[in-house]
């Protein structure tokens, strides 16, 4: 306990002498709220608490929280989530007054993570553990629950999907696909046989020909994750099919991210983004710049705000995703998608206001 507390003192300490950017300075007060006027009936299917697993594109800071803030510093990732601003989830329960209940790590696996990794990175398996004893205490048919994760189990196995010389080895891509969704499929089930009923199931954004930071270890080559990501969502797809022929008060629907972060990189001007192959962050998980000490002059046009991970613009087109599958779902009884984009877009001027404001009262 003495050890945390120094190490807690520590970071505070490493952050209040950071002389650098800070990603407060470029974000409105309550961003989060920015789709509340777009939904109506938010009650309807009795909804009241959204509950989150995942990995470092649903984190509201946990890994950071582990950390003490060695990765993830508040100072360059917004509250320690991996991104500049709120997550998807954030957006999503502001907008349908929910309470928002979210396990998701960064770096999660579908299985369980290896020492001394397991320390800090809560796989799938070990969020629903975690988090099973407090499962007695929710109403299960006013809970709907969020999964949404798959990438690590690609992104991060380094060059086990190709041959010495590049070439993609499919046996084995689909062998690590088979794993990942069979892992999905168990948490489903395990929730279903606790008493949940509503789930929302995340397809994976296309991971073939995505950035890559310079400090990133061997990964797999785009081909193999072109693979990886078609395979992924085509078994996710097999996994809902087979569920609800078993079990057929099991109510399973898709959050069609793939489809959003591919309509982002086909017209991106529709959606507000100008830059797409580099990220207004360039440093590491620990806030360490790869140069000169600055962020990109404008946050939002850049879709990615670290390498991998998009900004909070982004994920507020993921949000106005999540809440046209829950209208379609009839798990709300109206939702103004148009209003909504509208809405997201405007995020980029309010930064751009915010950091202008913030500049000058430095001055």
């Amino acid at each position: 306990m003495k050890h945390s507390i120094l190490l807690a003192l520590f970071f505070l300490v490493s952050a209040c002498a950071y002389e650098g950017p800070r990603v407060e300075n470029m974000i409105p007060v309550q961003l989060e709220s920015q789709l509340k006027s777009t939904v109506e009936g938010s009650k309807k299917a009795g909804i009241e608490t959204l509950l989150v697993y995942g990995d470092s594109l649903s984190d509201p800071g946990n890994l950071s929280q582990k950390t003490f803030g060695l990765v993830l510093p508040h100072t360059i990732f917004y509250g320690g989530r991996f991104s500049n601003g709120p997550v998807w989830a954030d957006y999503v329960a502001a907008a349908n007054h929910w309470k928002l209940i979210n396990h998701a790590v960064s770096g999660a696996f579908t299985y369980s993570s290896q020492f001394p990794e397991s320390l800090v990175l809560d796989s799938l398996p070990e969020q629903i553990r975690e988090s099973e004893g407090d499962w007695v205490q929710y109403n299960k048919s006013s809970t709907l629950v969020a999964i949404w994760i798959g990438p690590n189990n690609y992104l991060r196995r380094g060059g086990i999907f190709e041959t010495k010389d590049g070439k993609t080895k499919p046996a084995i891509v689909e062998r690590e696909v088979t794993k990942t969704t069979t892992d999905i499929e168990a948490t489903i089930l395990k929730l279903y046989q606790a008493g949940f009923r509503q789930i929302m199931l995340g397809t994976m954004p296309e991971l073939g020909g995505i950035n890559r930071s310079p400090a990133a270890r061997i990964t797999p080559t785009d081909e193999s994750l072109f693979l990886a990501t078609d395979l992924h969502n085509k078994r996710l797809r097999e996994v809902v099919s087979r569920l609800k022929m078993i079990h057929n008060d099991l109510n399973v629907k898709f959050f069609h991210a793939f489809e959003i972060n591919q309509k982002t990189y086909q017209t991106p001007k529709d959606y507000g983004f100008t830059v797409l192959n580099k990220p207004c962050f360039e440093g590491d998980l620990r806030g360490k710049f790869f140069g000169e000490e600055k962020f990109c002059s404008d946050p939002m046009g850049y879709k990615f705000w670290e390498y991998l991970h998009p900004n909070s613009m982004m994920h507020c087109h993921y949000a106005t995703q999540f809440l046209s599958d829950l209208k379609d779902a009839e798990w709300v009884g109206g939702f103004d998608r148009d209003k909504a984009l509208g809405k997201c877009k405007s995020i980029r001027d309010l930064v751009l206001k915010t950091m202008a404001e913030s500049k000058a009262k430095v001055n």
